[in-house]
């Protein structure tokens, strides 16, 4: 006589998608769990973007829709990371004192420190550990514009996004460490985001337009954005300057073309360069530094 099994042990890992837009490409993932099924790098035409953003919804939807029919998966709901180069991330720190309320106080400083406004800008922030005398807040900013763009795009593909998220948790997700400067590459610009405890807690985003960029140029770009970012982060963080040994993580489309772009960025900062292992089984070929931010999405979910 067989052993009876719970018939819970029987439920299939739910299908997750994601969508990521960008200049010229649009990068579609398709995993049941942790397994890939399926995704695609769509070339698109140029001249539907403007400055890192979709200027063309209707042109990129109709692009979408085509495609669809052709990939497995569920796309009825998607995770999509928000376009562009206009985020923003910081960990702001507040005085602890009576009768100061966070929904003033923190558009106030959002709008001093990181130069958004709630005109402009969805604004939301998360609390954090308070520390000695000082409250906590990882503030969070994403562009009307960036946001706008996207859910035009994916509603005239027909297409629910479920969830919309800032590339730099993605991609915490994905190096899944405690401490880490992550930089992610595009060919118009850049995100770099400084993660700690986990936490994305500092994000400075620069976008410099398409076209070509040789490779000592992106070089040396990176290294001045990244050591921007770390001396911004150091002058505010409680916790001191950010330890050497911090490794430093680069990845995205270019990098999967000249990998030693990140290896020299790292050398160039005196810091280790940090290795990356997904938990996705994917095929042999699956191009991970192309679909690095859907990776992350997929894995909010997983």
């Amino acid at each position: 006589m067989g052993v009876k099994i719970p018939w819970l042990l029987y439920i299939m890992p739910k299908n997750i998608t994601s969508l990521t837009i960008e200049h010229g490409l649009i990068k579609l993932l398709s995993c049941q769990g942790l397994q890939v099924i399926d995704y695609r790098v769509i070339p698109v035409n140029p001249q539907f973007f403007r400055e890192g953003q979709v200027s063309s919804s209707a042109r990129v939807a109709s692009v979408i829709q085509n495609v669809l029919p052709e990939i497995k998966g569920n796309f009825r709901k998607v995770i999509a990371g928000i376009p562009g180069f206009e985020g923003r991330l910081r960990l702001l720190e507040l005085p602890r004192a009576p009768g100061l309320d966070p929904q003033v106080l923190i558009p106030q400083e959002a709008r001093r420190s990181m130069r958004v406004s709630s005109e402009t800008f969805h604004l939301t922030w998360q609390k954090r550990p308070d520390r000695l005398d000082r409250s906590r807040w990882l503030v969070l900013a994403a562009s009307r514009r960036s946001v706008a763009g996207l859910l035009d795009t994916a509603q005239r593909a027909r297409i629910k996004v479920q969830t919309l998220e800032l590339r730099s948790f993605a991609l915490a997700r994905v190096v899944n460490q405690a401490d880490g400067v992550l930089v992610w590459l595009a060919p118009d610009g850049c995100d770099v985001v400084i993660l700690r405890e986990s936490v994305p807690v500092e994000q400075q985003s620069l976008f410099w337009g398409a076209g070509l960029v040789e490779a000592t140029v992106l070089i040396d770009r990176l290294t001045d954005i990244v050591g921007q970012t770390i001396t911004t982060y150091e002058q505010s963080a409680t916790e001191g300057p950010l330890p050497e040994e911090v490794p430093l993580y680069v990845f995205g489309t270019p990098i999967g073309v000249e990998p030693g772009i990140g290896l020299q960025v790292a050398a160039n900062l005196r810091r280790p360069a940090g290795e990356l292992k997904i938990p996705l089984v994917h095929p042999a070929d699956f191009p991970i530094h192309d679909l690095i931010v859907n990776i992350g999405l997929v894995l909010r979910e997983v």
